[in-house]
C-alpha cells in the first residue's frame, strides 16, 4: 500500500543523524533501532534511504520524482506529478464508492461505519490530516551533539518525538540539506489532496536533522551508529537499467 510504502520511507528519514564536525559535500549515516539498520545516502545532488529489508528509496534533484526501488523483484515505482495525480483521482473515486455504501446504512450505525473506514482510508472526511511540531523548549545531547526536543502532533494528539540537531552541527553542507528539505517539499506538494500529504510535512520543516526518532505507535526508537563525508559514487544512485517499471496504487478497502 502507498501509506505504507512511502511512510516507511519517511520514517526511515526521521531517524537521520551525525556527528558534529565540518560541512562536507557527500554524508552516509547509518542508524539502528529495533527493526534493524538503516543506511542513508545524501549528496547536493540525491538521496538514498535503505531499509532493512532490501528495498530503498531515491530522490533526485533535478528529477522531480520518489523512487521507490525493489531489488527482490526487480520494480521500481515512480511518483511524479503525473502518477500523483493518478493517485488523487483513485482516492477521490474510493472515497466517494464509500460514501455511497454508508449513506445506504441507517443512520444510527452510518458514524461508527463511518470511524471505522476511516482507519482505513486516509483523507475519507475530505479534509487534509492535521499535523503539526511542537517545539518545547527542551534540550538535550545525543552522541555528544546537542538537540531540540520536538513533539510531532496528529490531529492534536501527540505522536512521534524527536531531537533535532542543526545541519551545522551534524556536518551536513548546506547544499546537501536543501536537497533533503526540497524532497520533502515534493512529497507534501504531490500528496495534497490524496489523504496522505501529512506524512512529510514535519521534516521539511526542520531547522535540522534528528538525532534521535522515536515511534509514536509502536515505540521503536532510532539512533545513530556511524557517519561518513566519504565521497558517494554517482552509481549508487543509478537503478539497474533491467529493472521493470510499476505504478503506484492508491490503498484499498477490502468488501
Amino acid at each position: 500500500m502507498i501509506r505504507k510504502t512511502w511512510g516507511a520511507a519517511l520514517l526511515a528519514l526521521a531517524a537521520l543523524a551525525a556527528f558534529a564536525g565540518p560541512a562536507a559535500a557527500d554524508t552516509t549515516l547509518t542508524y539502528v533501532g529495533a527493526s534493524g539498520q538503516y543506511k542513508v545516502y545524501i549528496t547536493p545532488n540525491a538521496v538514498r534511504i535503505d531499509g532493512d529489508g532490501d528495498g530503498w528509496q531515491l530522490y533526485k534533484r533535478n528529477d522531480p520524482a520518489i523512487i521507490s526501488v525493489s531489488p527482490k523483484d526487480q520494480t521500481y515505482t515512480r511518483l511524479d506529478k503525473n502518477t500523483a495525480g493518478e493517485i488523487r483521482h483513485q482516492m477521490d473515486a474510493l472515497r466517494a464508492r464509500i460514501e455511497n455504501r454508508l449513506q445506504q446504512l441507517p443512520a444510527d450505525r452510518r458514524a461508527a461505519a463511518r470511524a471505522a473506514m476511516a482507519e482505513k482510508v486516509p483523507g475519507l472526511n475530505g479534509k487534509q490530516q492535521s499535523i503539526g511540531l511542537d517545539h518545547t523548549g527542551a534540550t538535550d545531547h545525543v552522541d555528544d551533539v546537542a538537540c531540540d526536543v520536538i513533539q510531532i502532533v496528529r490531529g492534536g494528539q501527540p505522536a512521534d518525538k524527536m531531537c533535532v540537531a542543526s545541519a551545522k552541527a551534524l556536518g551536513l553542507s548546506s547544499a546537501s540539506f536543501a536537497t533533503v528539505k526540497s524532497m520533502f517539499a515534493l512529497l507534501r506538494d504531490m500528496l495534497s489532496g490524496t489523504g496522505l500529504e501529512g506524512i512529510g510535512l514535519p521534516y521539511r520543516n526542520l531547522s535540522g536533522m534528528p538525532v534521535r526518532f522515536q515511534d509514536g505507535l509502536s515505540g521503536e526508537q532510532r539512533t545513530l551508529a556511524a557517519v561518513s563525508h566519504r565521497s558517494i559514487p554517482d552509481s549508487r544512485f543509478q537503478i539497474p537499467d533491467n529493472y521493470v517499471e510499476q505504478k503506484p496504487e492508491a490503498p484499498t478497502v477490502s468488501q
